[in-house]
């Protein structure tokens, strides 16, 4: 099949706006454009948003609520769609539509994004594909992660000695295994999440830049193995996990006494502890680890991590992958596959019955 121009659009577990970038595939090879846009969300969206996502169980029958942050959702993608159109001057075959996670729950086999892909593709009108997780679900899977087949793609296109991980660190961390016969893939615990969620209530910034204050906490370790002795850290992959969580569980800590540094630090070790647990009960001991999202910037976490074991980790970034854009990409591959009648998520990446082909095409047309 030829490559098609197409957009990926992502707004991760973060909340913190939409990535956007055009490449070109067909859903088997992908060549990077270099156009790509961040694109925050605006005052309104990320406010209702947000409240939204912390109030999921009161308001989710809230019908008329709901379709406001949708709607506003769907625009801010349209204008992220807009604003890459006009810097790389080519007009999209297809755009890949992930939506905004506002709940997920791998018990119960639930997996909630908002936005409608429909209305996108009438504004845009370009054909538009999303809801990406519900075949899988309804196949037996969680819906989570559906990134493993496209970091296979880049271990592949940047022949990467095997086996190789890919690590996301976004709101919630997640890994990809490739041994060159066996894909692996599952959530590996909080991410950025608890971090940013503490830095956003306690100190008015978004996330602890370069994880500066961490760094000059002591984190306690009595916590950290109590967080890592959780029952989804004994689960077996594959295994999906909301960045929420682990929220009940922070609620009941005795943090009173503990000083900004101490806490981002311990919050800090628990994402360490749970990358480490998540390497532990892989196949084989990787050869190279390429850490991506936001947590590749986080210097003392990526020092941290560094310090785990003797393997070749580095950044996305100091290898010529932008770990920034990655997730959109992701999601442009995911969209031409689709497109192409191919599959994208697998039994050992989100426990589906079989190689399940996903997402919902919309077509402004119809």
């Amino acid at each position: 099949m030829k490559l098609k121009n197409v957009i990926g659009l992502m707004s991760g577990t973060s909340m913190d706006g939409i990535n956007a970038s055009l490449v070109k595939t067909n859903g088997e090879a992908l060549e990077q454009t270099g156009y790509q846009i961040i694109s925050n969300y605006n005052e309104t969206t990320a406010r209702l948003l947000k409240e939204y996502i912390f109030n999921y169980h009161k308001l989710k029958n809230n019908k008329d609520f709901e379709k406001e942050v949708s709607n506003e959702i769907v625009t801010d993608h349209n204008n992220a769609i807009t604003k890459l159109n006009r810097l790389s001057g080519i007009k999209p075959d297809l755009i890949g539509f992930h939506g905004q996670t506002v709940f997920h729950n791998s018990l119960k086999k639930i997996s909630v994004q908002i936005g409608s892909g429909y209305l996108l593709s009438k504004m845009c009108k370009i054909k538009v594909v999303s809801e990406f997780r519900q075949k899988d679900i309804e196949n037996g899977g969680e819906g989570a992660p559906i990134s493993p087949i496209y970091h296979k793609l880049l271990m592949k296109k940047f022949n990467f000695d095997l086996p190789c991980c890919f690590i996301n660190i976004g709101g919630v961390s997640n890994i990809t295994y490739w041994d060159g016969h066996t894909l692996i893939g599952f959530d590996l615990g909080p991410g950025n999440g608890l971090m940013d969620i503490y830095c956003q209530k306690n100190l008015g910034v978004f996330f602890d830049y370069q994880g500066e204050i961490a760094s000059k906490g002591k984190p306690d370790f009595y916590l950290v193995n109590k967080f890592l002795d959780l029952p989804f850290f004994k689960k077996k992959y594959p295994k999906s996990i909301d960045r929420l969580e682990f929220d009940n569980f922070v609620k009941n800590l005795p943090l009173e006494n503990f000083s900004h540094s101490d806490i981002l630090s311990t919050f800090l070790e628990f994402t360490v502890g749970s990358i480490q647990k998540g390497i532990e009960i892989l196949p084989s001991l990787p050869k190279k680890i390429v850490i991506m999202g936001g947590g590749q910037h986080n210097k003392h976490l990526m020092k941290k991590i560094k310090s785990l074991l003797p393997i070749n980790i580095v950044g996305a970034n100091q290898i010529g992958i932008n770990g920034d854009y990655v997730e959109a990409e992701m999601i442009a591959y995911l969209a031409m596959r689709k497109l192409a009648k191919k599959p994208i998520t697998f039994p050992n990446t989100t426990g589906v019955k079989s190689p399940c082909i996903g997402g919902e095409v919309h077509n402004f047309l119809n």
